[in-house]
């Protein structure tokens, strides 16, 4: 099932007079692509809106990798729709678009851009939510099919090969799964009922295939969102234990019993969360609202050089990592909406991944071939996980 959304390309086009001739034959057509812009992503239907300071109408071809499309007539205003799901053949693989627009035979104004396909992966009348991959291309994710409101179990599946199957573990709710490197174990975050009878959230891990559960964490604070580092040594979480949100890290085994009490990685009285271990391990990107609003930000691994990433005015969140370390996935949340953009590392710029929707795309994770990036999304109703494929080379 595919739902597409909707990119606004605004063609700017202009009619000016040769001398004082009514002959049409003599009018100069000028036209100006605005947006897309050379090498922008678009996703699904592509509508294009036209303005233009024409008084009268006109007609103009649209061409696609130079193949006749369709013939549009323009007045003042006018738009039309570009199906990208016409050039996909019934792949998810990325295509490349050039659109052309042409005038009495000759080509006025084109722009190259890539169309993306973002495809369906689970489909219950449920919440399926923030999935992660491991190393081997399996995703998990958390699922509330079968439950009471509020309440999670987390499952694995390979995307368009196997079916999503349930991981049994000792607690009854489950939060955050993560990957441990090898693929053998999960780590999570459960409540648990302390001595006075109140909730608290804690660190687990447990066997995939055994269901072995190990409790990380032991503390009447709030500890959250666990992942692995590469090397399987650490588990990095978040935990207001010392009265803000900040980040933390705990020694384990190979099996994810752990080998010591929790440290602070970051002091700050900002709220830092959601930290996440580049592939080699060497650096940490993580939100935090240290200016006001949520950004990303990015440290060493040993908690040092902190550094900003994001600057604009929106809600920035949930990064994830490409494996060659130059760039980071993550949602952007708006007044209207959420969506996946992409931070190149290299020069600061930022490419849009989905598109103008209403519903929420959220919580990415990057494939280890760079290949795909899985998310979940409420854009055809329920919460589900969706995979998209992007080109190699960003």
């Amino acid at each position: 099932m595919r739902i597409v959304a909707t990119m606004m390309i605004l063609i700017m086009l202009t009619s000016t007079l040769s001398g004082c001739t009514s002959d049409e034959d003599e009018n100069i057509i000028e036209i100006r692509i605005i947006s897309p812009v050379e090498g922008d992503w678009g996703e699904g239907k592509i509508q294009v809106s036209i303005a233009t300071k024409m008084t009268k109408s006109e007609t103009i071809e649209i061409w696609i990798n130079n193949n006749y499309y369709s013939t549009e007539e323009l007045g003042v205003i006018k738009d039309f729709n570009i199906d990208s799901s016409l050039f996909s053949y019934g792949s998810s693989a990325p295509v490349n678009l050039n659109i052309e627009l042409r005038h009495q035979n000759e080509s006025i104004s084109e722009v190259n851009i890539t169309a993306l396909f973002p495809q369906q992966m689970t489909f219950w009348s449920s919440e399926d939510i923030q999935p992660e991959f491991d190393l081997n291309g399996e995703l998990l994710f958390k699922s509330s099919r079968g439950l009471e409101s509020g309440m999670y179990e987390i499952y694995h599946f390979n995307p368009g090969i196997t079916i999503p199957s349930k991981i049994s573990t000792g607690q009854e709710y489950h939060g955050y799964p993560g990957p441990s490197p090898d693929g053998t174990h999960a780590v999570f975050n459960s409540r648990v009922i302390d001595d006075a009878g109140d909730n608290q959230m804690e660190i687990f891990t447990v066997n995939i295939s055994t269901g072995e559960t190990v409790r990380l964490t032991d503390n009447p604070a709030f500890d959250d969102s666990g992942r692995w580092s590469p090397d399987g040594s650490e588990i990095i979480f978040y935990s207001n234990r010392d009265g803000t949100m900040d980040l933390w890290k705990v020694s384990v085994n190979e099996s994810g019993y752990p080998l010591g009490d929790p440290v602070k990685v970051l002091q700050s009285d900002a709220r830092e969360h959601c930290g996440r271990w580049s592939f080699d391990g060497e650096y940490i990107v993580y939100e935090s609202d240290k200016t006001g609003i949520n950004h990303l930000w990015m440290i060493t691994s040993d908690g040092l050089n902190e550094t900003q990433l994001t600057f604009d005015d929106n809600q920035n969140g949930y990064p994830a990592w490409h494996p060659n370390g130059d760039y980071i996935v993550y949602n952007k949340q708006t007044s209207t909406s959420s969506n996946l953009h992409i931070l190149s590392l290299l020069d600061g710029e930022t490419k849009r991944l989905t598109m103008h929707h209403m519903g929420i795309d959220a919580h990415p994770t990057w494939s280890a071939d760079g290949k795909y990036i899985a998310f979940h999304s409420d854009r055809a109703g329920d919460f589900d996980i969706w995979i998209v494929e992007i080109p190699l080379t960003i």
